[in-house]
């Protein structure tokens, strides 16, 4: 592998090799003292507000959530769409 990094070709220059020799290195280093956070480590993800979600709450009953509608589609379905009690 060390062959193949050291071939430099003409749009790859002598700074962009060294770049990545120094990376690799700096990388195994800190793999090897425990630098990079694990997977479990991590903190999770902040879930969105706005997405249909579903909640147990016990005995078969569920909590769901669904996003708003959006005002322009809000808007469209109340021109569009006929009143109640009106006649057709």
């Amino acid at each position: 592998m060390a062959a193949e990094e050291s071939k430099t070709t003409p749009e790859s220059g002598l700074l962009v090799s060294a770049a990545k020799a120094i990376g690799t290195v700096a990388g195994k280093v800190a793999a090897l003292k425990g630098g990079a956070p694990k997977a479990e480590e991590t903190k999770p993800k902040p879930e969105k507000e706005h997405l249909y979600r579903a909640e147990y709450i016990g005995s078969g009953t569920f909590l769901i959530t669904k996003p708003k509608r959006k005002s322009a589609k809000l808007r469209q379905s109340r021109l569009k769409g006929a009143v109640r009690g009106a006649r057709s």
